[in-house]
């Protein structure tokens, strides 16, 4: 994993991980709270066969993700973030196909994922049923280069599979902390857009996007969290073009 002033987030992390994962590999781009300490306190526990902490600049997450891969000795890797856990189904279904070997019927896993905004449960369509590569023999997938929404790129030939347990993505507690998140990927992403394109998408990016989220995504059905979601979503896309136009 990679994480960045994670400390509200990431005990939780790493409780679900305990006694399933034997390796942690973390990537500290910058902290400056007490993640740190806690990543300090775990590699002196005995929970992990051995944790890893590396420290780097930030240079976008599809970089840190591939540095944070090359120091995996492990034979399968779990990529994670901070906000997200395993649930008891995962732990348990993980922890069967290790002892039996039918971990080894693919190369790729994609997990189902269970999104809360505010500490709901989503049901809208963008966020619902969502399934994502994750679990991956070594060797079998690399991370794109991408500055953000990085992903796995299988490597020639790799079979993939589907899971049954899920992770739970805990994606916007705070609404200031999300929106925090929201500039920095706006700011990311301003750099493969098209300054032309900003200048036409500007004037409708908010209506449009929240339009896109709240009705026809159905982010209604959430109630206040689908409102907010949506909201955001929509002061992003300014925020992209924006970036787009000033940098």
């Amino acid at each position: 994993m990679i994480v960045r002033n994670e400390e509200d987030a990431l005990p939780a992390c790493l409780d679900s991980l305990a006694d399933v994962a034997d390796e942690l590999v973390v990537i500290d781009t910058g902290s400056d709270d007490g993640t740190p300490a806690l990543l300090s306190r775990e590699a002196a526990a005995d929970r992990f066969e051995r944790v890893e902490v590396g420290r780097s600049g930030f240079g976008g997450f599809g970089a840190a993700r591939r540095l944070s891969l090359d120091a995996v000795r492990t034979g399968w890797v779990l990529w994670i973030d901070a906000d997200e856990r395993l649930t008891p189904g995962l732990r348990r279904e993980l922890s069967r196909r290790l002892d039996d070997g039918t971990i080894d019927e693919n190369d790729l896993w994609r997990i189902p994922f269970d999104t809360y905004v505010l500490g709901r449960r989503m049901r809208c369509r963008e966020l619902e049923g969502q399934r994502r590569a994750r679990l991956f023999r070594a060797g079998a997938a690399a991370f794109s280069p991408s500055a953000v929404h990085e992903g796995l790129v299988p490597a020639a030939g790799a079979k993939t599979g589907d899971l049954a347990g899920r992770i739970e993505h805990h994606t916007m507690t705070s609404w200031r902390g999300y929106l925090r998140k929201t500039a920095l990927y706006a700011r990311l992403e301003a750099g493969s857009r098209s300054r032309a394109y900003a200048v036409v998408h500007m004037p409708v990016a908010f209506v449009a996007t929240f339009w896109r989220q709240y009705a026809w995504r159905e982010c209604w059905r959430d109630g206040r969290a689908g409102f907010v979601w949506a909201f955001t979503s929509g002061l992003g896309a300014i925020l992209r073009d924006w970036r787009t136009l000033t940098r």
